[in-house]
């Protein structure tokens, strides 16, 4: 009984308490042939970030570190699915493959930009979350941009713990 009684604390504090680490702003933009996605990190983790990467403390990245700043560092959160994922029709896809990889350094924050493979249909959802709650990935509605003919709607939910944003695209 005293073990059982640890266990469900132990999960009660780890999940119960559990809140994101990490902050990204992120940015969505629509257009005909293709959607960019932009991450601007919080400034703790932007310091950490470049820190490791801007490898001549320049505060600005060469060629040479955005390249292994997207191997070492983007590529492997292709196993979180970039915290992304396409609903169409209320089937969830998740997001695994970008292209077009960037990142720089702006007032002092780190900016990635990327951009997906648009989804066969003309009516779909892209959601963003982490369903671990380490990350959190916040929609900025002003930034969402839909070209001329398309409509984006932002929803999202924000509370001390977790974070889910929704952008609804209609083509």
């Amino acid at each position: 009984m005293a073990l059982k009684s640890i266990l469900i604390l132990c999960v009660y504090f780890s999940f119960g308490f559990a809140h994101p680490h990490i902050f990204i702003d992120t940015k969505v933009t629509i257009e005909k042939e293709k959607i960019i996605i932009s991450w601007i990190f919080d400034e703790m983790t932007s310091s950490v970030i470049i820190a490791d990467y801007d490898k001549n403390k320049n505060k600005a990245l060469e060629q040479n570190e955005v390249d292994f700043m997207e191997k070492d560092h983007f590529k492997p959160l292709a196993t979180y699915n970039f915290f992304s994922a396409f609903v169409e029709n209320a089937k969830e896809s998740k997001i695994t493959t970008y292209t077009a990889f960037g990142a720089l350094i702006e007032k002092g924050k780190l900016h990635y930009h990327f951009e997906v493979t648009k989804p066969k249909s003309k009516i779909y959802e892209i959601h963003f979350y982490d369903p671990e709650m380490y990350v959190a990935m916040i929609v900025n509605k002003k930034e969402t941009k839909c070209y001329s003919g398309a409509t984006c709607k932002v929803e999202g939910y924000d509370a001390d713990f977790y974070y889910g944003y929704k952008v609804a695209i209609k083509e």
